[in-house]
């Protein structure tokens, strides 16, 4: 063995003579490359640090106004992103910028019929352009935007 074949480890000696070749069958079974067989680290061997935050966070944004608490769940901030002037903005900015412009009108809509103090969530449709304010299950109120 020379000091090459001595630093593969895992590897099978290889052989040129006929006699250790193998039979057609197997030869078949086999790839046809002779690439070396590296040992990949199985996923327990490796040391792991923490899962890294690929998304970011997706919670609800809330706004008090006039006693009601304004509720966008995730789904209606990325919705968000359809309204014009959205570009490089995240989901969080649009719903703030939305609630800065907005919530006087969505809780001047409900006041007469739902008592404050309630929470009302906002589900925005911005191909219409409007928000539904609903309470519970049901839609109170709809403000065009």
């Amino acid at each position: 063995m020379t000091g090459m074949d001595e630093e593969r480890t895992g590897e099978e000696p290889r052989s040129d003579s006929p006699a250790e070749q193998p039979a057609e069958g197997e030869a078949a079974a086999r790839p046809a490359t002779s690439a070396p067989q590296v040992r990949v680290a199985s996923r327990l061997d490796r040391a792991r640090g923490p899962a890294p935050q690929l998304a970011e966070i997706r919670e609800p944004l809330y706004r008090d106004w006039g006693g009601y608490r304004l509720r966008l769940e995730p789904p209606d901030l990325a919705k968000l992103r359809e309204l014009p002037g959205s570009k490089e903005k995240s989901d969080r900015e649009l719903g703030e910028l939305f609630f800065d412009a907005h919530a006087p009108r969505l809780t001047g809509a409900i006041s007469d019929d739902v008592p404050a103090p309630a929470e009302v969530r906002v589900v925005v449709d911005p191909y219409s352009r409007q928000a539904f304010l609903a309470v519970g299950k049901t839609i109170r109120g709809i403000v065009s935007f």
